[in-house]
């Protein structure tokens, strides 16, 4: 039987070292202390963590680069071109959270901590091909991150996978979420409540900037 508060858990299978997008629904506010340990560590209120917490290094975290990884034949030039603008946005609005992290584009001759793909497939379709084993496999959304992570649980990789089908009105919202949960609070929250008012709404796309939970959120997790 469900918590009081939530009504119901979808977890991701996870392989060793990572993990892709999952949710819980939460039934009216959560307290701040349920809200950071639900987007971090999938625990229901006054419930264990499902899965491990996991962030960056905490000297990692102060210089995180950002870069595109792969760009399939065929992916539509806008899309891209506005996708790579709304990752921007999200550097801006992550870096000015008032969390102890920092992120910035890749320079050309830097491996990328964060690696963006845009794939040529619509959302609902197998990700294939991108020669990273934790990638492919996993069922595209309109965007998909995926994490890895050391025995230490410290992050070692984040990729972001973009269908070809992403709504343009949707795609701020949705690169600010990718990004945010890059960082390491990889769970969504279903339900109304939070649809005005988190980026980790699993039921809405309308956020174009980080709510007050989201942003103690982050500051409890690089403080």
């Amino acid at each position: 039987m469900s918590k009081p508060g939530v009504l119901a858990v979808f977890l991701a299978l996870l392989t060793a070292g990572a993990s892709a997008q999952e949710f819980i629904t939460a039934d009216g506010k959560l307290s701040d202390k349920d809200f950071y340990r639900l987007v971090s560590c999938a625990a229901e209120p006054g419930g264990k963590c499902q899965k491990p917490q996991v962030r960056w290094r905490a000297k990692d975290a102060k210089d995180l680069t950002l870069g595109v990884h792969l760009v399939e034949e065929g992916y539509p030039n806008r899309l891209q071109v506005q996708s790579e603008e709304g990752l921007d946005r999200a550097i801006d609005k992550l870096n000015a959270a008032g969390a102890s992290l920092h992120i910035r584009r890749a320079k050309p001759s830097e491996t990328p901590d964060i690696k963006i793909n845009f794939l040529d497939i619509p959302e609902g379709a197998t990700i294939k091909g991108t020669g990273v084993e934790f990638v492919d496999g996993a069922i595209i959304a309109t965007a998909t991150f995926s994490l890895s992570w050391r025995g230490d649980r410290t992050l070692s990789d984040c990729y972001i996978s973009v269908s070809n089908n992403a709504r343009f009105g949707d795609i701020y919202s949705i690169m600010l979420e990718e990004l945010t949960q890059c960082m390491g609070l990889g769970t969504d929250i279903g339900g109304s409540y939070y649809e005005s008012k988190s980026i980790f709404s699993e039921t809405s796309s309308s956020m174009t900037r980080l709510g007050a939970q989201d942003l103690m959120a982050l500051r409890r997790h690089y403080p």
